[in-house]
């Protein structure tokens, strides 16, 4: 055989290793995010909040509250103004809010959690305690 014939197979064996190998190790890491979802809170509502899944509840216990009543009525479609200062959760499982969006929040005078997209700063959904 001659030599520059076998010196090509030789190359083309190689890169064919190097692109099997790539493809492979690629395939490891491409692997789907997965969330644990416990279906017996999805009753209560389910959110994520930083990597642990968390209840309704937990936006009454850890949000920013305003203590004094502003004297503006706040209800769905409502724009929140900038100085707000809001929480933020994922939704996983709230009825009426987008799976897996984003959301800020806050916690009213009357005990209310109020939900606000990120995006428009409008309430999506006032939450009674």
């Amino acid at each position: 055989m001659d030599f520059h014939v076998l010196r090509k197979t030789n190359l083309v064996s190689v890169i064919g290793l190097v692109a099997a190998s790539v493809l492979t190790s690629s395939a490891a890491l491409t692997q789907p995010l997965i969330l644990r979802v416990n279906p017996r809170l999805a009753d209560q509502g389910l959110l994520m909040s930083g990597n642990d899944s968390a209840t309704i509840q937990t936006l009454f216990d850890t949000g920013p509250r305003y203590q004094e009543p502003s004297g503006v009525r706040v209800g769905r479609g409502s724009v929140i103004p900038g100085w707000v200062q809001m929480g933020s959760f994922q939704n996983v499982s709230v009825t009426g809010l987008n799976p897996t969006g984003y959301y800020g929040y806050y916690i009213s005078p009357d005990d209310r959690a109020v939900v606000i997209d990120l995006d428009s700063r409008r309430v999506v959904r006032v939450i009674p305690r």
